[in-house]
C-alpha cells in the first residue's frame, strides 16, 4: 500500500490525538461485516480498512463478546499496573514491539476458547499505546 505525504500527515495527528488525548476508559465497537471478519470501528482512519481488522484471537473474542454475532460494544480500561476490577476480563501482555503488535494472554474469561490473542499496531492509534494489561467488560 502506497500512501501519500498528506495521508501520512493525517495518520500523524490522528496518533497524536490518541497519545495526547489518553483516556481511563474507552468505549469500542466491533463491526462483523459482509465479508465475514471483525472490524473496530474507528471514524476517521486515515489509512486502508483492512489495517482495522481483528486477527489472531481478537476475532475470537469479538464472537465471544458480540450477542447477536454483528456488533461487539466493550468498556475498556488500559493500565500499566494491576487494577481491582473483579467485573471485567483481563488481558495481560506478552510479548510486544512497536511495530509488530502485542500478545495478550485473556485471563478472566472461562468459557473463552483461545489463550492469546493478539493485537495490532492499530492498538496505538486507539488506545495510544500497549498497555501492560487491558480491562473488558461487554457494554
Amino acid at each position: 500500500m502506497t500512501y501519500s505525504f498528506n495521508d501520512l500527515l493525517h495518520g500523524a495527528q490522528v496518533m497524536s490525538q490518541s497519545v495526547f488525548g489518553r483516556r481511563n476508559e474507552y468505549n469500542l465497537q466491533f463491526n462483523h461485516e459482509d465479508d465475514g471478519c471483525w472490524y473496530v470501528d474507528f471514524p476517521g482512519w486515515p489509512f486502508d480498512h483492512g489495517n482495522l481488522m481483528m486477527v489472531a484471537g481478537a476475532d475470537d473474542l469479538c464472537d465471544y463478546l458480540s450477542d447477536d454475532g454483528k456488533v461487539a460494544r466493550v468498556t475498556v480500561v488500559p493500565s500499566n499496573k494491576p487494577l481491582d476490577l473483579p467485573d471485567h476480563a483481563c488481558l495481560i501482555q506478552g510479548k510486544h514491539s512497536l511495530t509488530g503488535g502485542s500478545h495478550y494472554r485473556v485471563t478472566r474469561l472461562p468459557d473463552f476458547r483461545m489463550n492469546e490473542i493478539w493485537l495490532c499496531p492499530v492498538t496505538l492509534f486507539v488506545l495510544g499505546q500497549y498497555p501492560k494489561y487491558l480491562y473488558i467488560k461487554k457494554s
